[in-house]
């Protein structure tokens, strides 16, 4: 992975917005850069640890395991994300999920205390995690409502999310990370045969198209109709 991340990558992220070019510096004080394969667990549900995660490329799930063993997958976070930062608002450094990488994954670590020090210092930084904790909530409720749905719609919406997640301007145009059926079934909350055959149809009608880089959504109407995306 590229070693070099510095003040000028960082102030892509949204959550940084605003904040100077010292205090950027300051957050990045030994940093790690670390490339986390398909399928490895970054994060495990009531573990303790002192950093939190950048996400410079690639997709990963928030999970929880159920006491009979079911995964219950509560959120997906993409490229631009920031990872871990609950244990350290909390003050208890122990993560509140599992986070697994979907897809293989480009990560920054950074100290807690060094983002802890600029979350007390500055007031526009304070106010883009409250905004980032918001969205997440946000997208909780959304994901829990669609649990209601038919299952085209808890598809499409999958799908939506996961292109969101793989670029910092959340097009749900872009190409669709390449997981398995089984996974894409799993964070849609429904069948895997149930999945293939919604796919097999949105397929059919040209809602989703096969380009060169991957699976795409081909149109924004179909969202548009479920309420998925804004008119």
């Amino acid at each position: 992975m590229d070693s070099n991340f510095d003040t000028a990558e960082l102030q892509v992220f949204p959550l940084f917005t605003g904040l100077e070019v010292t205090q950027l510096e300051h957050l990045l004080h030994q940093h790690r850069n670390l490339t986390v394969p398909a399928a490895h667990q970054l994060v495990f549900e009531g573990d303790w640890d002192d950093g939190v995660f950048l996400i410079r490329s690639g997709v990963a799930k928030v999970r929880h395991i159920t006491l009979g063993g079911e995964e219950v997958v509560v959120n997906l976070l993409g490229v631009g994300e920031m990872v871990g930062e609950l244990a350290m608002l909390l003050g208890n450094g122990l993560r509140s999920a599992d986070v697994v990488a979907l897809t293989p994954m480009e990560v920054v670590k950074l100290r807690w205390s060094s983002v802890q020090q600029e979350v007390e210092r500055w007031p526009r930084f304070t106010l883009n995690l409250a905004q980032l904790e918001a969205r997440r909530l946000v997208a909780l409720g959304h994901r829990f409502r669609l649990r209601g749905e038919d299952a085209t719609t808890r598809v499409l919406a999958t799908l939506a999310e996961l292109a969101r997640c793989t670029s910092y301007e959340a097009d749900p145009l872009s190409p669709i990370p390449d997981i398995t059926q089984t996974e894409l079934a799993n964070i849609a909350g429904l069948a895997r045969g149930t999945t293939s055959k919604v796919l097999s149809q949105l397929r059919a009608r040209s809602v989703l198209v096969d380009g060169p880089e991957g699976l795409q959504i081909a149109a924004l109407e179909p969202l548009r109709k479920r309420g998925l995306i804004e008119r």
